[in-house]
């Protein structure tokens, strides 16, 4: 992984626990997201950090989660698709 900060960091862990190869499930992860935890908050502060910083490159996203894109625009695409479906009632995000 390229150096990050820790909220990219905690991100990149957290994140991988939904939508990782073989754990892909945003729509669970919309549904814990939603509930007013501790960790639902910190997720979508620092998914908030992560898409501002622009900091994740899709060879890091690919390293946590095995997923891969072609390029770090098309992960930040995907991203942005992800955090407007789990926070702004987006449609469900495809990964292409």
């Amino acid at each position: 992984m390229t150096q990050v900060d820790l909220r990219t960091q905690a991100w990149m862990k957290d994140i991988a626990l939904y939508c990782g190869a073989n754990t892909n499930d945003p729509a669970r992860l919309k549904e814990v997201s939603a509930e007013r935890t501790e960790w639902s908050d910190r997720l979508k502060r620092n998914f908030e950090h992560v898409l501002a910083e622009r900091n994740v490159t899709a060879v890091d996203y690919e390293n946590q989660t095995d997923v891969s894109f072609d390029s770090d625009a098309d992960l930040h695409a995907y991203l942005l698709r992800l955090y407007d479906y789990l926070y702004r009632s987006g449609p469900f995000p495809d990964l292409i």
